[in-house]
């Protein structure tokens, strides 16, 4: 039973030490952002290079990977950065 409590209790810290944090993710450098197009097979003498799957490139994106505004949106709180990103849900009107 102390076993449960304890593993309870320190699932509760964690939780509330992580949801805390003073960055959003969305504001952090994401590794998926660093992705480079590898250069065209070459076939060793005697095979040939498999067809390629347009599927699987890598678009080109102007200004690069967005995953926040430069500023708080119009209708969110400008002083929490979580308001910059682009997953926040928009506020609702209530009256």
């Amino acid at each position: 039973m102390y076993k449960l409590k304890g593993i309870l209790g320190l699932s509760l810290v964690g939780l509330t030490v992580t949801a805390c944090s003073s960055t959003p993710n969305c504001l952090e450098r994401q590794a998926y952002t660093d992705a480079v197009a590898f250069p065209k097979l070459q076939a060793p003498a005697g095979l040939e290079v498999p067809a390629s799957d347009d599927q699987m490139t890598i678009p080109e994106v102007r200004n690069g990977p967005v995953a926040a505004f430069n500023e708080a949106p119009a209708g969110t709180e400008p002083d929490n950065d979580q308001s910059r990103c682009l997953t926040t849900p928009p506020v609702l009107q209530t009256s």
